[in-house]
């Protein structure tokens, strides 16, 4: 009985492993790039940029992050995502972000603040809260995660609410 247990676990941990391993990697964006929800050329502006990757291949752009969590959060969307890339503020020149990607669901995110991105006050990425503590001292907003991010919450009056 243990056996077989030990089976069960090390089959579920292979496979945890494999769909990690199965993630694309980011694109590496071009003027041949532009945002699904505006159709802005997403390397033209400052800010932090985001992709959406399907499980069949095919993969969307995003000028800001707020339109890569309007994609995401859209009631009507697919939700067959394999992986999900913001740009690292903590890394990346702001304005001209390259190839500092980080997971989406694992970054630290800046709701607010002075800094202004191609559609007006952007959520600002990073990889580690020390960046985001750092990025609010300076420019002002709040540090959030990304599983509490809210449609709601993309609305530029919102994010200057001091009580939401």
């Amino acid at each position: 009985m243990i056996l077989r247990l030990l089976v069960v676990i090390a089959f579920l941990l292979t496979g945890c492993s494999k769909e990690e391993s199965d993630k694309p990697s980011p694109l590496t964006l071009t003027k041949d790039h532009a945002c699904k929800i505006c159709g802005m050329i997403l390397v033209e502006y400052p800010g932090p940029k985001a992709q959406i990757h399907y499980k069949k291949g095919e993969s969307e752009t995003f000028c800001s992050t707020p339109h890569m969590f309007m994609a995401h959060l859209h009631p009507e969307r697919p939700r067959n995502i394999r992986a999900m890339y913001v740009h690292d503020m903590g890394e990346a020149d702001w304005d001209h972000p390259k190839n500092e990607w980080i997971d989406a669901k694992s970054a630290y995110y800046v709701l607010g603040g002075d800094k202004k991105g191609p559609m007006g006050e952007p959520l600002v990425p990073f990889s580690a809260l020390e960046g985001a503590e750092s990025y609010v001292k300076e420019h002002g907003g709040r540090t959030i995660r990304f599983d509490d991010i809210t449609m709601d919450m993309l609305s530029p009056a919102k994010q200057r609410s001091p009580k939401h």
